[in-house]
């Protein structure tokens, strides 16, 4: 690694005996009050040949690993249930993965300011592999709820700290490519996880599912630990990491309190979405219960964030108030949330419509997602394009990206639900939705660093990431509990009451019905697919509307500053 300038000025000068140790004291006290300058960019090391191929290729296959588990279990949770003996509990797990999974994703970002994305990073990927391993050795529902939650804490932070990371790690330059690369990989594990769990299920035992992520998280583990220096994105070397690591002044930075305080709002809100209108009824005890106690905790943690910011000393909030203060901040973070919601329900919704009302497998509705999955990603490359090489305004960006995204989304909603062979339209629909998708999601995180500076580059970027999957988890809850309310209220009038239970527990219950009631619960799930894709339809028209947010007479086009980085426009 480059050695520190003051070393370097030392050493190249020759000064000897006093006046060297002079020098070298005026360094050290300059280098200090630079670090206590929260506005100082240290100097960047890029990553170049071997090192970003194999740092590129770690962050890749832990990111491709983490994403598949919040989709795997999907198909293998009857396998899981009847080996284990725990159907009452087979909601959890889901539900526990997903809790820490979302709650983390802006503690770990904020961390890694701290103790460097190095450490956080290695810790997320072998949480991740232990206890994935864990699960898959369980003998019973309780050890694997719990292990599935510690599990997820591990995925959080590969996925917050991976989009952390890519920014840091090549020049502004290349931001498109290797975003293009991160985003391609959560698009194609989305729809992977449901078709490789129902294959291992059916081909061997479901404690394969968790038993894959060993060797692949030793593998990913390893090629992050050799890749990536202790000091990264910076210059340094790692005795000095270590010194900082260890320093009381490091760990006095840390907002404990509004770590435990953001968890606890995030999981309660995450619980009662998960839970409500499938373990329990919307209006219940334990989920009304969930969402007051987190609306107070979410007013508490804001306020205390407010406090700590203004109060500027040692401690540092997790997410800083200038932050909240920054209308276009707030319109990136709507916008996500707001993108988020739509793609998660396109991605998870549309397979199962195609194997409810279509009647295909689950490996066919794969294939046939693949005009979104792949446009999703293409999009991300000709929106980095446009805006690293022809300077395009992002807001132009976001414009286009949300229209493709009515567009597509208001014309797969029209559908004929009673239509049984799968019309080819729908996959130019698909490719109108993907490019919408790939444009706003991409853009996001290429337009964060015109947006705040350095010191608030990691929870920008955690807080994006954070908002978006909690849109995309509020997306599916809202898409559940659509889809459970009318499959009840339609098919009662022709089936019996454990008929209709069993649609609900599962949609392959279809197979065990009379050929003419199945074409006509069929024609339910098509209607009630359609009546979810116009509700996502509305959250997308909001979306546009968001960007009012980031709307300005000359809207911001990227630019760099004299050191390479980019510009943040105050």
């Amino acid at each position: 690694m480059t050695e520190k300038p003051h070393t370097s000025r030392v050493s190249s000068e020759g000064v000897m005996g006093a006046d060297t140790a002079v020098e070298v004291a005026d360094s050290t006290a300059k280098e200090r009050s630079l670090e206590d300058d929260p506005d100082h960019v240290r100097p960047k090391v890029y990553h170049t040949g071997w090192r970003l191929h194999m740092l590129t290729a770690g962050i890749c296959m832990s990111l491709l690993l983490s994403t598949l588990e919040t989709t795997i279990v999907s198909t293998s949770l009857v396998s899981i249930v009847n080996d284990l003996h725990g159907f009452g509990q087979s909601g959890w797990v889901v539900t526990s993965y997903m809790l820490t999974y979302t709650g983390f994703l802006i503690i770990y970002a904020k961390l890694s300011d701290i103790l460097g994305c190095k450490l956080l990073i290695l810790i997320s990927v072998a949480l991740f592999t232990i206890f994935s391993i864990a699960c898959g050795a369980s003998t019973s529902m309780l050890p694997l709820i719990i292990f599935r939650a510690f599990q997820g804490m591990g995925a959080s932070g590969i996925y917050s700290l991976s989009t952390v990371m890519t920014p840091l790690m090549v020049p502004p330059a290349k931001y498109a490519t290797y975003i293009g690369i991160m985003s391609s990989v959560f698009a194609v594990s989305s729809v992977l996880g449901p078709l490789l769990g129902g294959l291992i299920s059916d081909s061997t035992t479901w404690r394969w599912v968790f038993y894959l992520n060993g060797p692949g998280g030793v593998i990913a583990f390893s090629l992050l630990f050799f890749s990536i220096p202790f000091s990264f994105p910076y210059e340094g070397e790692s005795p000095q990491f270590f010194k900082t690591l260890v320093a009381q002044r490091s760990w006095r930075r840390i907002d404990f309190f509004g770590v435990i305080s953001l968890l606890a709002a995030s999981i309660l809100l995450v619980f009662a979405l998960q839970q409500a209108g499938t373990a329990n009824a919307w209006n219940s005890g334990p989920i009304i219960s969930a969402f007051v106690i987190s609306g107070v905790l979410w007013v508490v943690w804001l306020a205390w964030q407010r406090r700590l910011s203004l109060a500027g000393g040692i401690c540092e909030p997790v997410f800083p108030w200038r932050l909240a203060c920054n209308r276009f901040v707030l319109g990136l973070l709507l916008n996500g949330f707001l993108t988020g919601l739509p793609f998660m329900a396109a991605i998870i919704n549309i397979p199962q419509r195609m194997q409810t009302a279509n009647g295909t497998t689950a490996i066919e509705a794969g294939i046939r997602l693949l005009p979104l999955l792949l446009c999703s990603p293409l999009a991300t490359t000709v929106a980095g394009l446009l805006i690293s090489k022809l300077r395009t305004p992002p807001l132009y960006m976001l414009i286009a990206g949300c229209s493709f995204q009515i567009l597509g989304v208001g014309l797969f909603s029209s559908l004929d639900p009673t239509e049984r062979d799968i019309p080819a339209r729908q996959y130019g629909y698909q490719v109108i939705m993907g490019f919408g998708f790939g444009f706003n999601l991409s853009t996001i995180l290429m337009m964060t660093p015109m947006l705040v500076k350095p010191r608030d580059m990691a929870v920008a970027m955690g807080s994006v990431t954070q908002i978006r999957v909690l849109g995309g988890t509020i997306g599916l809850a809202i898409c559940s509990t659509l889809l459970n309310n009318q499959i009840t209220a339609e098919t009662s009038r022709f089936l019996t009451p454990p008929q209709v239970g069993a649609l609900l527990q599962s949609f392959q219950s279809i197979e065990h019905l009379p050929p003419g009631v199945q074409n006509e619960v069929r024609n339910v799930y098509g209607a009630a697919y359609g009546e979810q894709m116009r509700v996502v339809l509305y959250f997308s028209v909001v979306a546009m509307v968001s960007l009012v947010l980031l709307a300005e007479r000359r809207p911001r086009r990227p630019e760099l500053t004299e050191s390479g980085e980019i510009k943040v426009w105050e």
